[in-house]
């Protein structure tokens, strides 16, 4: 199951439109024809019709929708841990869909560039985050620590950019790449920061159209542009699934673990 997650995500990461190629299925004409009913704290209506996103909808229910099921079956398991952290350290709790995009809710998960766990956490940013990470644990893999520091993390990227979309941005491509990318934006653009500070404080001016803004420019790689219209469609689907073909999840307990106390020389088996 790992393995086949390996190779979805691949394809989800690589994935590329043809622009001229006409979408496997049609979904109207224009925001009203997508109008979404349900209630968000992340700005999807905005941005429901752009390309990107109409693209990875139509990937997702298309070539991807084999392993797109199999993640919508997973989510309930975790969500309401997810959502409960997001909540407590100040982070929109939609954003539990951005771990369906990061590994498709698999604890196992490594990516090419050797991050790991759910939400796909290098070591060194893991580290930062609090996360024991040696030769004896990995706490990359521990859903409940790594959904911890992932919240913080988001929490730390949206207060220094002002904007959840900057945040998810800066989750995948580096803080200082999109620190850069909004100096490179013409003069007046919101959230100008000092050429010579990456951290300055001053980002913390700029809101999710920036993202768009961002988007249309050669500051970011194509794996970042897509990032928030990958997770705007992810999003969309994972919380009405039927609504794009997809069956209800069935219910499964929530994550649940035990504690205990063991004494030394204790044998792991």
């Amino acid at each position: 199951d790992s393995a086949a997650d390996a190779e979805a995500l691949a394809a989800l990461e690589l994935a590329s439109p043809d622009s001229s190629i006409k979408p496997l299925f049609s979904h109207g004409g224009g925001a009203d024809d997508l109008e979404v009913p349900t209630s968000w704290d992340i700005d999807v209506e905005t941005y429901v019709s752009h390309e990107r996103v109409q693209y990875y909808l139509d990937f997702f229910q298309g070539p991807g929708r084999e392993r797109m099921a199999i993640w919508l079956a997973r989510l309930p398991r975790y969500e309401a841990m997810i959502r409960e952290q997001m909540q407590a350290n100040g982070v929109p709790e939609d954003m539990v869909y951005l771990a369906l995009i990061e590994s498709g809710y698999s604890n196992s998960a490594v990516s090419r560039a050797r991050a790991a766990g759910m939400w796909q956490f290098m070591k060194p940013t893991g580290r930062m985050y609090g996360l024991q990470v040696n030769s004896y644990v990995d706490e990359r893999r521990d859903p409940v620590k790594s959904t911890a520091a992932a919240a913080r993390h988001l929490n730390d990227l949206q207060d220094r950019f002002g904007s959840i979309y900057l945040a998810a941005a800066a989750y995948n491509a580096g803080a200082g790449k999109v620190s850069r990318g909004l100096r490179g934006l013409p003069a007046g653009s919101v959230g100008l920061v000092d050429p010579a500070d990456d951290s300055s404080d001053e980002d913390s001016t700029n809101n999710d159209a920036e993202f768009f803004r961002l988007y249309d420019t050669k500051y970011l790689r194509r794996e970042t542009k897509d990032y928030v219209p990958k997770l705007i469609a992810a999003a969309l689907i994972a919380k009405e699934p039927t609504k794009y073909g997809f069956a209800t999840p069935p219910a499964v307990p929530p994550f649940a673990y035990d504690s205990i106390f063991v004494t030394g020389q204790t044998g792991l088996d």
